[in-house]
């Protein structure tokens, strides 16, 4: 890998790590979100959007890291 893919990698790792610890905090502590659009969702189902972000960058990960 490249240094400027080495510092890609890192630096969405460290998202990965920020966006679980976010994900966590919904899932177990939000009940609701009233969005802007006026919709309403509950913690687990915000957290599973962010889920589903973080499986995004662990496969751009997977796919820098293998070239």
């Amino acid at each position: 890998m490249t240094d400027h893919e080495k510092e890609l990698v890192a630096a969405l790792e460290a998202d990965v790590q920020t966006w679980e610890f976010v994900a966590g905090f919904f899932e177990h502590s939000v009940s609701q979100i009233d969005t802007i659009g006026g919709k309403s969702l509950s913690g687990s189902e915000y957290a599973a959007g962010l889920r589903h972000r973080i499986a995004e960058h662990r496969e751009l990960i997977k796919s820098v890291k293998t070239g």
